[in-house]
């Protein structure tokens, strides 16, 4: 009864008390694209956050924290909502008031004034990241092969990078797979250059604008201020991640179209720089035989749009199509390889045949001009053939009579068992007994029954909880690797610890700080103290992660050793 009649005074205290909000950032001043943290707090209730008119800043949610306070018999309760947001453009932009629902009433915060410079020019070396993208050829023809290029270049540790290509509206693209990346020195200062590379094949004519590409960021900073509503985070002086949205500047291409072809030649459609040859496998057969000729067009460009060649073939050969063999790479430049044509040529009639050259005309990029290519084959020297006397001749009906579709009854041979014609042949088989029949008809419905057990014992768990412990057992298993350096054994420590603790909770994530370990520790069931050790850990593998120092052989077997307890204890 003591206990009930103390939550009533509590919940009559707590809802006494005059719900209040606010909003604060950690920061008024801001360049574009870096992020700066809002916290809406609402003292004496919950209610509902409204950040719709927020038009001049992306926001990103960071979840939420609550806590009680009892000063002087008094208690209050606080929620904390945690955004961040990304400006939009430069200049004196304002976070409006912003309304939160308490009890059916609306409450709104004071606004906020965020002053947002420009950035300072990529080759000052002033900035910690920055984006750029170019095209290989900005006046390319119409159909030329162009290479776009996006890259990164960062000074400080990143994390979490979300890449939006752009939509390269007519063109037809594809990204290159192998990203490379190097490192620059810009005005006296170290990059790490990441780039993204794609193939772009102009389809239309004109200027063609590609839209900015835009690529999503986080970086790790330590923080010289406290956060508001910090707490115990400002004692650890922890090093957090600054979330920015970085876009290059649209790229214009001006795309010629190609001149008119000349009157007497045949265009391929091809653009770029290419090569043709012809080749025979043999040039002295017999009538009957058959030699093919093979036609390779190889080079850059666009070459897999290369279509059969046109081949004349004198009236007293056959010919036979085959499916083309082509091998197209995609490097650094564009498209290159070749494509292979095959006709199988068969004469029916002796002598020596000469080919006609094969032709190819395509667009020269380099010269901007048409060039037509042949290429010649050896002469086909054919013999009669050998078993020409004792060849069948073939015999076709005379044109005013019509053949007989009738055909002759022959004797092909006796069965090989004979027919039983007598009436002793047909007797009555022995019945089946009721058993074996009631089983026979049951039998579908039990190996349905035992495939639908199998099924579901062989089902493979999928919840977020089993997920995550999977994960953690992994990033386990790759930090006891004894050639793991420092900040991968660090980081595979924390993902372990993290994924536990979430998997714990039935939740998918992949960060949690020391604060919101320790409270999803008390709200799975551990102790003050234990929930204390395992936040301390944390924040201590993240202190040596972000740090940079060098851990010695104990200290590594340490922190292994104290993780291991700690997934092992939340392994559900």
């Amino acid at each position: 009864m003591l206990t009930i009649a103390a939550i009533i005074l509590l919940a009559t205290a707590i809802g006494a008390q005059a719900a209040t909000v606010r909003a604060v950032v950690d920061r008024n001043q801001v360049m574009v694209g870096e992020s700066l943290s809002l916290q809406v707090a609402i003292e004496g209730g919950d209610g509902d956050v409204d950040l719709s008119g927020l038009t001049d800043f992306k926001t990103v949610s960071r979840g939420s924290t609550s806590s009680y306070q009892m000063i002087n018999g008094r208690t209050s309760r606080q929620m904390i909502y945690n955004y961040v947001l990304i400006p939009l453009k430069a200049g004196e932009l304002t976070v409006p008031a912003i309304p939160v629902t308490l009890d059916g009433k609306i409450h709104y915060t004071v606004p906020i004034r965020i002053r947002v410079s420009k950035e300072p020019p990529v080759d000052s070396g002033q900035r910690d990241v920055y984006v750029s993208a170019a095209v290989s050829e900005s006046s390319p023809w119409v159909g030329q092969q162009i290479v776009y290029t996006f890259q990164l270049f960062n000074a400080v540790q990143v994390a979490e990078a979300k890449f939006q290509a752009p939509e390269f509206e007519g063109f037809q693209a594809e990204e290159l797979e192998d990203r490379k990346s190097y490192r620059t020195v810009v005005n006296g200062r170290e990059f790490i250059v990441t780039e993204v590379r794609f193939i772009l094949i102009p389809v239309k004519t004109g200027t063609l604008t590609i839209e900015p590409a835009v690529l999503q960021v986080g970086l790790l900073q330590r923080r010289g201020q406290q956060r508001p509503f910090a707490g115990m985070d400002a004692f650890f002086g922890r090093t957090e991640m600054t979330t920015r949205v970085l876009q290059t500047d649209p790229v214009t291409v001006m795309v010629d179209d190609l001149p008119p072809k000349p009157p007497d030649a045949v265009f391929s459609g091809l653009v770029g720089q290419f090569e043709i040859s012809a080749v025979l496998d043999k040039t002295n057969v017999q009538v009957g035989d058959s030699t093919t000729l093979a036609v390779t067009v190889s080079g850059s460009g666009n070459i897999m749009d290369a279509a059969p060649p046109t081949i004349a073939t004198p009236s007293d050969f056959k010919s036979y199509t085959d499916n083309p063999e082509e091998s197209i790479r995609k490097e650094a430049a564009g498209y290159s390889g070749s494509k292979t044509f095959r006709t199988a040529l068969v004469p029916v009639k002796a002598g020596d045949y000469h080919l006609d050259p094969v032709t190819l005309t395509y667009f020269d990029v380099d010269q901007g001009d048409y060039r037509t290519l042949s290429a010649t084959t050896a002469t086909i020297h054919v013999r009669p053939s050998e078993t020409a006397a004792t060849d069948i001749d073939v015999f076709r009906a005379e044109p005013d009579r019509v053949p007989s579709l009738k055909k002759r009854v022959e004797f092909t041979g006796r069965d090989i068992l004979p027919l039983k014609t007598e009436l002793e042949a047909l007797q009555t088989g022995r019945r089946m007994p009721l058993s074996w029949f009631s089983l026979l008809l049951a039998l579908p419905i039990l190996v349905f029954a035992a495939t639908r057990v199998l099924l579901r014992m062989t089902r493979k768990d999928e919840t977020p909880g089993r997920i995550m412990a999977g994960r953690a057992r992994q990033a386990l298993k790759e930090a006891c690797a004894p050639a793991a350096a420092d900040n991968d054994f660090l980081t595979s420590l924390y993902r372990a610890l993290v994924s536990a603790i979430l998997g714990r909770m039935g939740a998918m994530g992949t960060s949690l700080t020391w604060s919101e370990a320790r409270s999803r520790l008390l709200e799975i069931g551990w102790d003050a103290e234990s929930a204390d050790a395992a936040a301390r850990l944390l924040e201590e593998i993240e202190s040596f992660n972000y740090s940079g120092g060098i851990l010695d052989a104990d200290k590594r077997a340490g922190l292994l050793d104290r993780t291991r307890q700690a997934v092992r204890r939340l392994a559900p």
